[in-house]
């Protein structure tokens, strides 16, 4: 039998969770955005982040 069980996140702390996952991309996005001119790997790392603040937000609207 194994030893790793599912645990259950109660959906506040979920929530709370992607809350605060969501800002910190944000704002590193924002902080990206404001800059004159990006590296090509900032720009992967900024559509990468727009991308993980989408599925942040998703997340967001699933949880209620």
């Amino acid at each position: 039998m194994s030893k790793h069980h599912a645990r259950i996140i109660p959906p506040e702390r979920q929530k709370s969770h992607l809350e605060k996952k969501h800002a910190e991309l944000a704002e590193r996005i924002e902080a990206l955005d404001g800059r004159l001119s990006l590296t090509p790997s900032e720009e992967l790392e900024l559509q990468q982040l727009k991308k993980r603040k989408l599925w942040a937000k998703d997340a967001l609207e699933d949880v209620g």
